[in-house]
């Protein structure tokens, strides 16, 4: 039995609605980076609006998302939290591409092997409106949440974030 670890990194949002893409701003700059590790592979996801993002987590011993995520903190708060502390609204689906986090997460859990374990890394957005561009506050924060990210895939020990008050409550994602 092998004893390395999987751990699988999905950026999501929508590129075109500024902060709202800043997972997929994430995950594009840590593809730039080597994230090997000793102690497992690390595999990172452009996940963008896909359904199917999350495909690739399954069996997967850590799972981190990066999303923008409704706090009510300042813009550029960065919360982490797991998924139970998703807040969830109700909503009529008319296509798949209105599948939530969430409804993806549950999704995965019902029809295969969930990761062992899984982290969201949420950004509160400045600007959630028509634009390629993240707004400059989310554009200067850009490579302290790439460091948290990294941090978090490197597991115990290292100085990444820590669960705080902030992050325990219910976030909209």
């Amino acid at each position: 039995m092998s004893s390395r670890k999987r751990t699988v990194i999905v950026g999501v949002g929508n590129v075109l609605l500024k902060d709202e893409g800043i997972g997929v701003h994430v995950a594009r700059a840590l593809k730039e980076m080597n994230l090997a590790s000793p102690n497992g592979e690390v595999e990172v996801i452009d996940g963008g609006t896909s359904p199917s993002a999350f495909d690739s987590a399954e069996g997967a011993d850590k799972l981190i998302i990066v999303d923008a995520a409704r706090g009510g903190g300042e813009p550029g708060t960065v919360y982490r939290f797991a998924p139970d502390g998703l807040s969830e609204e109700p909503k009529l689906l008319t296509s798949l591409h209105d599948l939530g986090l969430l409804d993806s997460l549950r999704m995965m859990e019902s029809v295969g092997n969930p990761p062992r374990d899984t982290v969201i890394i949420g950004v509160e957005p400045a600007e959630v409106d028509w634009g390629l561009e993240l707004t400059p506050i989310l554009r200067g924060k850009l490579p302290d949440v790439v460091r948290l990210v990294v941090e978090e895939q490197a597991g115990p020990g290292s100085h990444g974030p820590k669960d705080e008050p902030l992050a325990r409550g219910r976030r909209r994602c």
